[in-house]
């Protein structure tokens, strides 16, 4: 059996050193949430949020000093669409005519996307994503000296947007085209919808006309202060997120279909000649679309 929401997780990760959302349409993973992952299904268990009143009064204990209401999350402009496949995952060019759907010549995204025989492969769209993230400064260095946070994962930033596509393949070496086209009516400019050729059952599609949606983000989680070696040197206070870290899956290295792998050598791990995937993969976007798609 399939652990298709760990496989998939670990995939997106590898791939762009990002966490996936599983659940985009239910579950509102927010700047500011903290938790841990669940090593059995990669989900992001959140446990609170630093702006939640509850938090601010952790903090006032340690320090008094900052209102986190004065530092509130900022949203920044739409970027370009995201789109990325795992390794071996490919985007191509639209193959069908104009014939399949109507309004498919002014789709606002369109694409195929091919997958490998015999492995399995994740792939992810956002529709012109836009990031929210902790304002810099004041935010990282003031919760840094909370000691619930001890060994919690923190989200500093989210992708929000208004339409995504998520899938794990089957490799079976299927090719999925899809297509984000305007509804008809009054309301086209803000209603959307995707059309694919595709019927599998796991395939995720979902639109909104507000930014609801928050398939990726990105976790950090506290590096411990060293000691200074002489007794009467201070501990330097943090500055911004230079006390924090990238975390790192809390699971094993995974076989094809999101088990633990038995055949994994943990000796090569640190070896810089062997391919490490946690340690080396790079995050290259694909091209997907430029301004004229929209016009």
């Amino acid at each position: 059996m399939v652990n298709t929401g760990l496989k998939y997780v670990d995939l997106i990760r590898q791939r762009t050193s990002k966490w996936a959302n599983l659940s985009p349409e239910t579950q509102d993973i927010r700047v500011g949430s903290y938790g841990l992952f669940s090593a059995q299904t990669g989900r992001f268990e959140v446990e609170g949020n630093v702006y939640d009143p509850e938090f601010q009064k952790l903090l006032d204990a340690t320090d008094g000093k900052v209102k986190l209401s004065d530092h509130l999350p900022v949203l920044d402009e739409e970027e370009k669409d995201f789109a990325v496949g795992s390794m071996g995952v490919r985007p191509k060019e639209f193959s069908l005519g104009s014939n399949v759907a109507e309004g498919i010549d002014k789709a606002k995204y369109k694409q195929d996307w091919q997958f490998l025989q015999g492995k399995r492969g994740a792939m992810l769209v956002m529709y012109k994503p836009r990031l929210e993230h902790f304002p810099k400064g004041k935010v990282f260095e003031a919760i840094y000296k909370v000691p619930e946070l001890k060994d919690k994962y923190v989200v500093p930033s989210v992708y929000k947007c208004r339409a995504y596509v998520t899938y794990l393949s089957e490799k079976a070496g299927e090719k999925i085209s899809l297509a984000l086209l305007s509804k008809s009516g009054k309301d086209n400019e803000t209603q959307l919808d995707w059309w694919t050729d595709s019927k599998i059952e796991n395939l995720q599609t979902r639109t909104d006309k507000d930014y609801v949606f928050s398939p990726l983000f990105t976790c950090k989680r506290k590096i411990p202060l060293i000691r200074p070696l002489m007794r009467d040197s201070p501990t330097p206070d943090p500055e911004d997120a230079d006390f924090w870290m990238d975390v790192y899956p809390p699971w094993e290295p995974l076989d094809d279909d999101g088990e633990i792998d038995p055949v994994y050598d943990d000796t090569q791990e640190d070896d810089p000649n062997v391919y490490n995937p946690r340690r080396d993969s790079e995050f290259v976007p694909f091209p997907i679309s430029d301004d004229s798609d929209d016009e």
